[in-house]
């Protein structure tokens, strides 16, 4: 027979694996969630920005001015979307334009912005 000391290191000794087995599968879980709620926000996001851009594109030409490029970043803001907040904050509208007209033809297309978002 075992004493109490002896019989509780034992049982305590089998419900460690099991006790760490279950919290690393919690936190596994966790992250698979959070991986992919932060890959459907993206999505989201992506989605949003499109209809954004759309709707900057005032003549619908498909590509952006500088002035819709600027209602542009604005409608990312008020969504919350990528570096949009910080271009807004800093009024760095311009800059951010130049950077993404690739071939400085004063309009920044969705392929510019495309190839710029995506690298």
């Amino acid at each position: 027979m075992l004493g109490m000391p002896e019989f509780i290191n034992k049982r305590r000794s089998k419900l460690l694996p099991r006790t760490f087995s279950n919290t690393f599968t919690t936190s596994l879980v966790v992250i698979i969630g959070l991986v992919v709620a932060s890959a459907a926000t993206a999505q989201l996001a992506s989605k949003q920005a499109i209809a954004n851009f759309q709707m900057a594109d005032a003549n619908s030409d498909g590509s952006l001015s500088q002035a819709e490029f600027t209602a542009f970043i604005n409608l990312n803001a008020a969504s919350k979307i990528r570096q949009s907040l910080r271009v807004q904050k800093l009024g760095l509208y311009k800059r951010a334009f130049a950077h993404l007209d690739a071939n400085s033809d004063g309009l920044v297309s969705a392929a510019e912005l495309q190839n710029a978002t995506s690298g």
